[in-house]
C-alpha cells in the first residue's frame, strides 16, 4: 500500500471513528454530558457540531443559571462558521434575555462586527452597508467606555468611504451614459452628505462637465439658462481649486461656455 493510500485510509477511519463518537453524544439523554461535549467541540474549533448539541439544549436548559452560557456559546458558534445573519439575531436576543449579563458588552460588539463583515462590495446594493453603520453607531452609544470604540468607529470610517465610492461611481455611471441632469443632481446630494470627502474637487469636475454638456447639448428655449448656469459652475471650481489638475480644462470648458453664450 502506498504512502498517499494508507493516508487516505487512515484519514477516513479516524473520520469515521469521530462521527461515531459525535452521534453517541447526540443520542445521550444526559444534557450535562451533550453540554460538555458542545464546549469541548467549540474549544477544538468543530463549530457545527457543539452547534447542533446546543440547539436541542437551548430548550433543555431554558430559564436555568447555565441557559445564559449556552446562548453565548450558541452565539459564537454561528458565528465561527460564518452564518451572520443568524449571529446577528442571536447576539440581539441574547442580550434582550440576559439584561444584566457582563457579556451584553462583547456580544453587542459582535453583533455590530457580524454586521460590518456581512456588507457586500461597493458596486452592489449598500443597504447591508448602512445597517452596519447603524448598528456600529449604536454600539458606540450604548457603551461609550468600551475598549471597542476606535475599533468600531475606524470600521464606520471604512463603511462611509464605500459609500462614497459607491455614490461617486453612481454619478460618474450618469456622465458617462449622457445623463447629465442626473448627475448634476446626484453631485449636489453627494456633496452635501459628504462634505468632507477626498473625492471632492474630482467629483466638482465631473459636474462642471455635466453642466457644460447639459447646456451645449439643450433646446434652444432652454440653452441660455443652462449655459448660465455650466459658466456659473465653473467659476465656482475655479475658486474653490486654486492650481488644481483640473484647472486648465475647466477654462478651456468655461471660454467655450462664453463663445456659445455670445452666440445666442
Amino acid at each position: 500500500m502506498s504512502i498517499l493510500r494508507f493516508s487516505l485510509f487512515t484519514i477516513l477511519l479516524i473520520s469515521c471513528s469521530q462521527y461515531r463518537a459525535f452521534q453517541k453524544v447526540s443520542k445521550s439523554t444526559d444534557p450535562d454530558f451533550q453540554y460538555e461535549k458542545a464546549v469541548y467541540y467549540y474549544n477544538n474549533g468543530e463549530y457545527n457540531r457543539s452547534l447542533e448539541l446546543l440547539e436541542n439544549l437551548l430548550t433543555i436548559y431554558k430559564g436555568t443559571e447555565k441557559s445564559e452560557d449556552i446562548y453565548y456559546y450558541y452565539v459564537y458558534n454561528n458565528f465561527y462558521i460564518k452564518d451572520y445573519i443568524s449571529t446577528i439575531f442571536h447576539a440581539d436576543n441574547f442580550i434582550s434575555n440576559f439584561v444584566s449579563s457582563s457579556r451584553n458588552e462583547e456580544i453587542a460588539f459582535l453583533s455590530a462586527f457580524s454586521h460590518y463583515i456581512d456588507t457586500p462590495r461597493y458596486s452592489l446594493d449598500q443597504k447591508k452597508t448602512t445597517n452596519a453603520i447603524d448598528a456600529l453607531q449604536n454600539f458606540i452609544q450604548s457603551y461609550p467606555k468600551s475598549d471597542s470604540i476606535k475599533v468600531a468607529t475606524d470600521y464606520i470610517i471604512s463603511l462611509n468611504k464605500r459609500l462614497q465610492k459607491k455614490h461617486f461611481e453612481n454619478a460618474k455611471q450618469y456622465f458617462s451614459t449622457g445623463k447629465y441632469k442626473a448627475a448634476i443632481h446626484a453631485i449636489d446630494y453627494f456633496l452635501e452628505d459628504y462634505p468632507e470627502t477626498d473625492l471632492r474637487e474630482e467629483i466638482s469636475f465631473i459636474q462642471v462637465k455635466s453642466y457644460f454638456e447639459l447646456g451645449k447639448n439643450s433646446i434652444d428655449e432652454k440653452k441660455l439658462q443652462r449655459i448660465k448656469e455650466a459658466i456659473f459652475a465653473c467659476n465656482n471650481f475655479l475658486l474653490a481649486f486654486v492650481d488644481g489638475p483640473y484647472n486648465k480644462e475647466v477654462i478651456e470648458i468655461n471660454k467655450k461656455l462664453k463663445d456659445i453664450e455670445n452666440g445666442l
